[in-house]
């Protein structure tokens, strides 16, 4: 499954220390998850944290543990396991100097003048270096917003893989649609998606799945519970597979039975809402235009109260990522980029309507990912 990776993100390092270069560091420290697997292929790489030095090769550094698992699944790197307790003898050499002192020496030995570190993303490894390098005069600037933005644009690669994710979740969804029916539990019906989606070659979900019907479609994050749904309820599906260590995240509103006139008419504005906000999606269009073109729609039908976030959001190695698509936001997007679209109305201790898709930025439109209808 992870043969795709390397050279992905090869291409991602490289792209990285440029900017790191033309920002005139002399290094950094990656010490977020997704960033670190991100620019190593190394999935799941709690712990692990990436040191770039100029003019080295990068060193990865690993719990001892995971030593083997980081050699198998990454190359290109110096792969340094650490420990904070004497192992036992296991063919390597354990580091067991504490992490920021050891990072700090390196620093120091080197001159190290400027430094960057992903501050935006809190570890405490982070923190205690931040705080020891002030005292050796080297500068430390957070790197948070530099990697979010190069994650932001994706290589066709990226695309690729992400379309596979989607592929697994569309009929996860789909094959949660086969079981509902009246008297099914909301949790029974999440744990079939989650079966489909670990048992077809996903890497596990991008974030926990939402199974909402009747009152508990109006929670945006409603979470699944024993509630048996009943005929005539609407029922929200927001689910989002993994593949490679790429996201998907989609939404699809159903009912039990023939729907109200009313919740008939919601749904059909929902609709219409992401297909307007979709049409405004193009390269250097801004965020919030494409917020308006959605929370116009929803205003025509008289149901913009009830649209309570934000239109859609990038999306990548984590499920949430530059950029936001919602009032406000200053940001505009830009090809490569793949976000969300997902307006939804949500009726206090009635119901709740959302229906999401994933859409690529392309210079002049947005290309829907989806293949599955966005009214099943």
């Amino acid at each position: 499954m992870q043969v795709e990776l390397p050279s992905i993100s090869r291409r991602n390092l490289l792209r990285f220390t440029k900017k790191l270069e033309e920002n005139e560091f002399d290094g950094a420290l990656v010490a977020w998850e997704s960033n670190v697997f991100y620019l190593t292929s190394f999935p799941k790489p709690a712990g692990s944290y990436l040191l770039i030095l100029r003019d080295e090769d990068p060193k990865l550094l690993v719990p001892a543990l995971d030593y083997w698992r980081a050699s198998d699944f990454t190359k290109g790197f110096e792969i340094i396991p650490y420990a904070y307790y004497q192992l036992p003898s296991i063919g390597i050499e354990v580091l067991t100097k504490k992490l920021h002192e050891y990072v700090i020496d390196e620093l120091v030995s080197r001159n190290i003048k400027k430094f960057g570190i992903d501050l935006s993303y809190p570890t405490s490894l982070g923190i205690k270096i931040e705080s020891r390098a002030k005292e050796k005069n080297i500068m430390v600037e957070d790197i948070g917003d530099l990697l979010t933005e190069i994650r932001a644009i994706k290589f066709a690669e990226e695309v690729d893989l992400m379309r596979k994710a989607l592929e697994v979740t569309e009929n996860a969804l789909w094959r949660g649609l086969e079981v509902i029916k009246p008297g099914a539990r909301e949790c029974d019906i999440a744990a079939e998606i989650e079966y489909f989606i670990k048992s077809n070659n996903a890497g596990g979900l991008a974030f926990d799945t939402i199974v909402a019907s009747g009152p508990n479609a109006a929670y945006p994050h409603a979470l699944p519970s024993t509630k048996e749904v009943k005929k005539g309820e609407v029922v929200i599906i927001d689910v989002g597979a993994r593949y490679c260590g790429y996201c998907a995240d989609m939404t699809r509103t159903v009912v039990i039975g023939t729907p109200s006139p009313e919740v008939k008419k919601v749904i059909e504005a929902v609709n219409e809402a992401v297909l307007n906000a979709i049409d405004r999606v193009a390269d250097g269009v801004k965020a919030e235009e494409i917020d308006e073109a959605a929370r116009s729609v929803l205003r025509r039908y008289g149901l913009d109260k009830y649209f309570i976030h934000s239109t859609g959001h990038g999306i990548g190695v984590e499920v949430h990522e530059k950029p936001r698509l919602g009032k406000g936001s200053t940001e505009v997007i830009k090809e490569g980029m793949v976000v969300t679209i997902e307006p939804g109305a949500y009726l206090h201790k009635k119901y709740g309507v959302r229906i999401e898709n994933m859409v690529l930025v392309k210079k002049n439109r947005g290309e829907v990912l989806n293949k599955k209808p966005n009214i099943p």
